[in-house]
């Protein structure tokens, strides 16, 4: 990530044009780009990625930024590397080598990163130490199996299953912090 330099055109561009025109060993940050998975029927905007050109494009990280309203988490949580992880399959899908790729969550509270805002900061959020950084390597077989589970909810009709963990509620889009479905 230290020696990634702004990429010079969009994701889609860069993907497209012919590998002569891009640095062998150049690696290249692209920040809040879209991405598109044709084959899993999803749609994207990763916060970082950095990609380097060999024979194919390879994606080197994935990068997410999580700002929490009190305190930092103790480790990568597993909606966050699922996200993470869906962006790199929808590279891979492109054409992205991916086998080396690792997904990288950044989590800084929203008090302090608004203050660097504020002082238009040029600090960088992974070096920053008031902030909580942790990697973990893209395993797309999790990945697709984590979304295979949640098609068969989307897209077939299964019901979906109550649990033990009462986390799980306060990521669910309909709970207020409590699951009325819950078995807690």
């Amino acid at each position: 990530m230290r020696r990634a330099v702004s990429a010079p055109v969009c994701l889609s561009e860069f993907l497209t044009k012919k590998q002569k025109q891009w640095k062998n060993h150049t690696y290249y940050y692209f920040a809040e780009e879209t991405v598109r998975s044709l084959g899993h029927r999803f749609i994207g905007r990763f916060d970082g990625a950095v990609i380097h050109w060999e024979d194919v494009p390879i994606l080197d990280l994935i990068i997410e930024h999580k700002f929490p309203s009190q305190h930092l988490p103790r480790h990568m949580r597993p909606e966050d590397v699922f996200q993470a992880g869906l962006y790199a399959l929808a590279l891979m899908e492109s054409g992205v080598s991916c086998s080396s790729t690792k997904l990288v969550t950044i989590y800084c509270s929203q008090d302090k990163a608004e203050k660097c805002l504020e002082r238009k900061s040029t600090r960088d959020c992974w070096r920053c130490n008031e902030s909580r950084s942790y990697v973990k390597k893209f395993r797309p077989n999790d990945v697709l199996r984590i979304l295979k589970r949640l098609d068969e909810v989307w897209y077939e009709g299964r019901k979906s299953r109550t649990t033990h963990d009462e986390s799980n509620c306060w990521v669910c889009p309909y709970s207020n912090g409590r699951c009325n479905y819950a078995l807690v």
